[in-house]
């Protein structure tokens, strides 16, 4: 983990959730941490916040959270966050940075930009989780060695000043809890995660779907059922949020995984073991490389 604290006085963290929870934790591990708010639709997880000496002032209302943060991060899902970030708007600091941790950025960056935060907002994207939620199951390492997407709002930061000053905040505080930020566009990155993140939930969600009608016991699987299967565990409310929000780029996936699957359907049927080991051939070489 980096040493270098963020130059940040006051960090609000709205929605002390997994995510949410795992960064306050992360800051507190800093060697000159910031002062810490959280605001949260959960009144106990606010309580064991507090309690645990995880955050340093606690709010319902994130509006009460945010007022005198230098930092605000939305650590709520999608639909929350925008939400959030129009009614909350009057409420941020002229000189503050914004930032989120969702898993679509499109819809997040254009709603930074319509209610005028362009210049001052960094989407971001950690990408680390569990299937597990809440703050109960947030950790301190959770960012360690992860990958960070940043999507400025301002589509070229380098021509302004304060743009650029706010992507290399953000891009300091992941940093300085061990993680690895790396700038992308927000139409490149919900593409990529379309592909890489979305449609690998579906096909667990799927599968795990086809066995629970099927009457297949969790107990019944093997290691590598319980493995390909582990991540439909994760919140349902949660996905279909983010799902919704990047449906039109997760059709071509989800169509690519359709024809993946009537091609083994297909070889099978023909009793083509020729065809039958030349796809699963692919697959393999493609999932050894490492």
């Amino acid at each position: 983990m980096a040493a270098t604290a963020p130059e940040f006085r006051r960090v609000a963290i709205v929605g002390l959730g997994l995510m949410g929870g795992s960064l306050a934790l992360a800051l507190r591990r800093l060697p000159r941490p910031p002062r810490i708010a959280a605001a949260s639709a959960d009144a106990a997880d606010l309580e064991r916040g507090l309690a645990q000496g995880l955050v340093d002032d606690a709010a319902e209302d994130a509006a009460v959270a945010i007022a005198d943060a230098d930092l605000v991060v939305y650590a709520t899902p999608v639909s929350v966050t925008l939400e959030l970030l129009a009614s909350t708007r009057q409420q941020i600091r002229d000189d503050a940075v914004v930032t989120d941790l969702g898993s679509v950025k499109r819809p997040v960056v254009s709603r930074a930009r319509a209610v005028g935060l362009a210049g001052r907002f960094v989407g971001g994207h950690p990408v680390a989780g569990s299937h597990r939620s809440g703050l109960a199951a947030a950790r301190a390492d959770l960012y360690d060695g992860a990958r960070v997407w940043l999507t400025p709002a301002d589509a070229d930061p380098a021509r302004d000043a304060a743009a650029a000053h706010a992507l290399e905040r953000v891009a300091a505080l992941w940093r300085s809890v061990g993680a690895e930020p790396a700038v992308i566009g927000a139409e490149e990155h919900d593409r990529l995660m379309a592909w890489a993140s979305h449609l690998p939930q579906l096909a667990a969600a799927a599968l795990a779907g086809a066995l629970a009608r099927a009457g297949v016991a969790l107990a019944d699987l093997g290691p590598g059922g319980a493995d390909t299967t582990r991540i439909a565990a994760g919140s349902p409310a949660l996905w279909a949020d983010i799902l919704r929000h990047n449906a039109d780029l997760v059709r071509r996936p989800l169509d690519s995984l359709r024809g993946a699957l009537a091609e083994l359907a297909a070889a099978l049927e023909r009793g083509d073991r020729e065809a039958l080991e030349g796809l699963l051939a692919l697959a393999s070489a493609w999932r050894s490389e490492e």
